[in-house]
């Protein structure tokens, strides 16, 4: 299919993210704030032509468009930082071989009262991109927004799209949310011997959190780190906020079979995704071209569902060295913390509170650092399997390791 193609061509770059050679560079990013405007301009080495338009969704962007660009921006090497005013945060990154963009993710609807260029100030070299936006309310941005791409028909509208939905930033160390299961009011599981699911998967989710920053190679961020119970919506929203690269859940079974032990892994399964699709629709950016909507959403939840997949089966790979592994232990469900439509998740049962063996395993410390152990080489594997492991095994952006 002729738009399976050319995401695929799109995805393909997206991901090696290696920056193409380019005598722009972006300098500096500056913002003049006031109570219902913000100026956002980006100071630039070449007069530089550029294309800025709004999307609305789950949250409110403004995205500039330019020319392949380097970032050359003192003290924000990872192509990321705070912004001023209406604008919350922005990424940069190459979002083909010949472009450059520049996403701001916003405090408020807004729509664009101005965009022009200006020649370098007499105390500077530097040319100048300047965007000025004004706060909307939800109707006024809605009706504002779109891509308008220099390609017509769905081609374009699919190269302006892609991106522009999520791509974590680039950045030296690869961020894992990792999610403690219950918590606080909601104990889970409780063994035969008393324990409750939700004190091991929080020393489990530490232990992780402990072997993974240790590597030096991951930022680690928890829904949870204490005995409270974060909502479903919370839980997700932690992986939301910090643009993650991978979810984790971890929880610990339970069966009337007092003999059933072991671990497995949990993917979305088919009535999951359909939620997800409900979801993402809800929340996709509006067009006039509702049929190219929902493509783009199946095309976003088929990639999550298959990194999803490829990320269970390598992890399945490497638990199996730490312990028993239940009969066909990749299974799918319906579960609520795996319906982000962007990032690839997985819900670990790391075994049965139900077994006596398995809940004497849960409650071992030597035990909980084997498995966790095997999880992080399970992780490790996964980022080498996508291109982003060096000669001597360890994981690292790609998009870092090439400049």
């Amino acid at each position: 299919m002729r738009v399976l193609a050319i995401l695929g061509a799109l995805a393909a770059g997206l991901l090696s993210s290696v920056p193409a050679l380019a005598d722009q560079e972006v300098r500096n990013v500056r913002f003049g704030p006031d109570a219902n405007r913000t100026r956002v301009v980006l100071e630039v080495s070449q007069e530089a032509s550029f294309h800025a338009f709004t999307l609305d969704g789950l949250t409110s962007r403004l995205v500039v468009d330019m020319p392949t660009a380097a970032w050359s921006v003192e003290g924000l090497e990872t192509g990321e930082g705070v912004g001023r005013g209406l604008v919350d945060s922005f990424r940069f990154f190459n979002n083909s071989a010949t472009s450059s963009r520049i996403v701001f993710e916003l405090e408020h609807p807004v729509v664009i009262s101005s965009q022009f260029l200006l020649d370098p100030a007499s105390d500077s070299q530097n040319h100048r991109i300047v965007v000025d936006i004004q706060r909307a309310s939800e109707e006024d941005a809605t009706y504002h927004s779109g891509f308008q791409p220099t390609s017509s028909g769905i081609d374009g509208l699919i190269a302006a799209r892609v991106e522009a939905v999520y791509l974590p930033p680039q950045r030296e160390r690869r961020v894992i949310v990792l999610d403690a299961g219950h918590g606080g009011h909601d104990p889970g599981a409780i063994g035969r011997g008393g324990t409750h699911e939700s004190d091991v998967t929080l020393a489990a989710a530490r232990e992780l959190r402990r072997q993974l920053e240790a590597t030096g190679r991951y930022e680690v961020r928890m829904t949870r780190d204490r005995d409270i119970y974060p909502s479903w919506e919370d839980r997700v929203g932690v992986m939301a906020d910090a643009r993650a690269d991978l979810f984790i859940s971890l929880h610990a079974d339970s069966s009337r079979n007092p003999d059933v032990r072991g671990a497995a892994i949990y993917t979305l399964n088919d009535r999951a995704e359909a939620r997800a699709r409900n979801r993402a629709r809800a929340g996709a950016d509006h067009s006039d071209q509702p049929d190219v909507n929902n493509i783009l959403v199946e095309l976003e939840l088929r990639e999550k569902r298959n990194q999803s997949s490829v990320f269970a089966q390598v992890m399945l790979d490497h638990l199996d060295d730490a312990g028993p592994l239940l009969t066909n232990p990749h299974r799918e469900a319906n579960f609520f913390v795996l319906l982000d439509p962007r990032v690839p998740a997985i819900l670990l049962e790391m075994g049965f509170l139900s077994n006596s063996t398995d809940e004497r395993n849960l409650n071992s410390d030597r035990f909980r650092r084997d498995q966790m152990a095997s999880v992080v080489s399970g992780i490790d594997a996964y980022f080498s399997s996508r291109g982003d492991g060096d000669e001597d095994g360890t994981s690292a952006n790609p998009s870092v390791r090439a400049r």
